[in-house]
């Protein structure tokens, strides 16, 4: 008796092991992408990325034989990869979905993938071409922009800036409207998750907040939560959130120890190797010799990564108020705690440490100095 149901714990062991290694199996291939390079000659090293926090992440790799060959793995929801050639530095961006995918191409147009088998993928490409209207017109006004700009014509390149910024206002509501009618798609998430730089908190919330909770587990949603909730933390309104960093010299420097000085300090990030903060220091350079002897400061935070780069930009454009900087260039912390995606970006803060308003540029920084310090 002993024996037999010895026999039958055996078997049961043996076959609840098949079980586990078959749900391993199973669970570990839930897509297979069918690759078909077909001017490749010889073995190339597909690598398969993903981008985080603005590094790249190498998920799997695959030797294709004369441009043929499959890549197998497993993914919790939809996402955006790229397939590197590393014998030809170039990179196919591939929208992951379960089952099986079909990829053809050639050398010379990989950034321009055939894919079949993606649903995400189709999602994509659909989009794209419906906003290609606004690119188009968007290069248009940047041409008419630089014909008047070397022609001195200042009225033309306002009428163009505000016409470029109304543009931008129905693009962006074209997004969101897109994303509110295709809240269970991960694509559409992604979508904001790229341009949020561009949507303010209140613009971003109603978006995010009409996500279904089916796609609650994809990274660019949980992005997206994280990121309105940052905004929210320092939105006009609120208190600032304090931060130390390093000055030039290595000493430590926190936001309070300048705020609690100052009738208004500005927050100002930018970075050594960013242009259009370049072409902005000018502006604030003459806000703050016009208004800091009415208590007005600027406390500069540097995305810069190179030390030496970062003080000769402060010394060749004249920047003599205080800076920091940890040299983590877009992975900055003072970056992270302000929700920064692009600069040049700004803050506005009060001596009482209320942040009363941001992104003040060009003539508008001037404007509200004024307003403030009579």
């Amino acid at each position: 008796m002993r024996k037999i149901i010895l026999s039958l714990v055996v078997a049961f062991m043996a076959v609840s092991f098949m079980a586990c290694n078959n749900s391993k199996t199973e669970k570990k291939n839930n897509f297979t992408i069918n690759f078909d390079i077909v001017d490749a000659n010889g073995d190339l090293t597909v690598v398969m990325q993903h981008r985080r926090a603005g590094n790249w992440v190498k998920d799997d790799s695959v030797v294709l034989k004369n441009g043929k060959g499959s890549l197998s793995g497993n993914i919790e929801s939809p996402e955006l990869y790229y397939f590197v050639l590393k014998e030809k530095q170039g990179y196919m961006p591939i929208w992951v979905d379960k089952g099986t995918i079909n990829v053809k191409t050639d050398l010379m147009h990989m950034r321009n993938p055939q894919v079949t088998g993606s649903k995400s993928q189709d999602l994509y490409m659909a989009y794209q071409d419906s906003v290609s209207k606004f690119s188009q017109m968007e290069n248009a006004m940047g041409q008419d922009y630089s014909v008047a700009r070397k022609n001195g014509d200042t009225k033309k390149m306002d009428e163009i800036e505000e016409a470029y910024n109304k543009l931008q206002d129905e693009k962006n509501n074209y997004m969101i409207g897109y994303a509110m009618r295709h809240n269970k798609d991960v694509v559409s998430a992604f979508i904001i998750m790229n341009n949020s730089y561009s949507l303010n908190v209140n613009q971003l919330d109603s978006v995010v907040s009409a996500f279904d909770s089916s796609i609650n587990n994809s990274y660019y949603v949980k992005h997206l939560q994280d990121r309105v909730k940052t905004l929210k933390r320092v939105a006009v309104g609120q208190h600032f959130v304090d931060f130390t960093l390093n000055d030039p010299d290595g000493n430590p420097v926190s936001l309070s120890s300048v705020v609690e000085k100052n009738k208004y300090t500005l927050v100002d990030f930018w970075a050594s190797w960013c242009m259009p903060c370049r072409g902005e220091n000018p502006n604030v350079v003459t806000a703050y010799k016009n208004y800091h002897d009415k208590g007005f400061t600027v406390f500069g935070v540097s995305l810069d990564k190179d030390h030496d780069k970062w003080v000769e930009a402060i010394k060749k454009d004249g920047l003599t108020w205080t800076h920091v900087s940890d040299l983590k260039y877009w992975s900055s912390e003072a970056a992270k705690l302000y929700g920064v995606q692009s600069i040049p970006h700004n803050v506005l803060i009060n001596s009482k440490g209320i942040i009363v308003d941001k992104n003040l540029r060009g003539q508008k920084l001037q404007d509200k100095l004024a307003e403030l310090l009579k």
